[in-house]
């Protein structure tokens, strides 16, 4: 008799085959359930209401300091990557260039704990020489794991909101356009259309795609966004499970990755075909993009993440990797 479990997750093209049911894990009854990331991450930290939820790295790890709270494992599935240098945004007439000009200026993040925002803080520190400290942080929101920020970094509401979560009260724009804030990290793209149709806003970099490539090309880095993770009850009363859904979220990422070889898959984007042909020329096969497992390219990814967020005080010491995942794929 089949297992009845659900699963929250993003509708990615990645995803998809989960969510129309061309794919579906041996031996489980999957109900699936697709929203946007911030809502179902904070619905999932205050409660798992799924079974299997797509949540944040950044999350995932500091909820493994207080594990007895947060009663689930991840799966070596990493659904969501994402380079973040093209999600830095200015005032159009700033005369900041790169990551490292943003020493002693006041800079918008999401939460402090954001997934996107930890990357690009280790990115600026790391290849920039920004230290983290000389930066006036204004956070848009609460974490989802509340371990608090060390004292060493001078992390403050956004410019004119009471203490909370102001993520829907205060624009980023506004305070940018205003002058309260210099920079924005803005992983949502909220921000990404206003460079587009406004005259005011601009990337940090004057070429953002060419800094993503050369960011892969020298570390061989895709920054990894979101972990699957499966409840623990659920682990414990059925542990073939998480070979079962693991090798159905592999399927589900090859069809992903098997249509999107034909010219013709993307009718809505013009050039995606040549877009995807430069894609693979500079990163090599989608499959090596889209690895799962702990093989050596992801877990060269994940301890850099790891030391990251240890650095930014997201996570009270680094971990083990092998701690941080269910045992049965250890070594797929």
């Amino acid at each position: 008799m089949a297992v009845h479990l659900s699963l929250g997750c993003t509708d990615s093209d990645i995803m998809r085959p989960l969510l129309n049911d061309a794919v579906e894990p041996d031996g489980v009854e999957l109900t699936t359930i697709a929203n946007r990331p911030s809502k179902r991450h904070r619905r999932f930290f205050e409660h798992p209401v799924y079974d299997i939820c797509e949540i944040s790295l950044a999350s995932y790890l500091s909820s493994r300091t207080v594990s007895n709270d947060y009663e689930f494992t991840a799966l070596p599935v990493f659904p969501y990557r994402k380079f973040r240098h093209s999600f830095v945004y200015k005032r159009a007439d700033s005369d900041m260039t790169d990551l490292g000009d943003l020493a002693g200026k006041n800079v918008a993040t999401q939460s402090w704990q954001t997934t996107a925002t930890v990357w690009i803080r280790g990115i600026a520190r790391e290849q920039y020489g920004l230290d983290l400290e000389d930066v006036t942080w204004y956070r848009r929101k609460e974490d989802d794991v509340g371990l608090g920020v060390p004292d060493r970094f001078d992390v403050n509401v956004l410019p004119g909101e009471k203490e909370g979560d102001a993520a829907r009260r205060a624009p980023v724009r506004q305070a940018l356009l205003e002058g309260e804030l210099d920079a924005a990290m803005d992983p949502s793209g909220s921000l990404f259309s206003e460079v587009a149709q406004s005259d005011n806003l601009d990337f940090l970099f004057d070429d953002p795609l060419g800094e993503e490539q050369r960011y892969f090309q020298e570390t061989g880095i895709h920054p990894i966004m979101h972990v699957i993770v499966i409840r623990d009850e659920i682990l414990d009363k059925h542990p073939w499970v998480a070979l079962s859904v693991y090798e159905a979220l592999c399927d589900a990422r090859d069809q992903c990755l098997d249509r999107k070889r034909s010219p013709s898959a993307d009718l809505s984007s013009t050039w995606s075909h040549l877009h995807d042909l430069e894609q693979q020329r500079i990163m090599g096969p989608p499959e090596s993009v889209w690895e799962y497992g702990l093989t050596e390219k992801t877990r060269t990814e994940l301890n850099t993440f790891v030391d990251y967020a240890h650095n930014q005080g997201v996570i009270p010491h680094e971990y083990d990797l092998d701690d941080l995942f269910v045992d049965a794929t250890l070594d797929l």
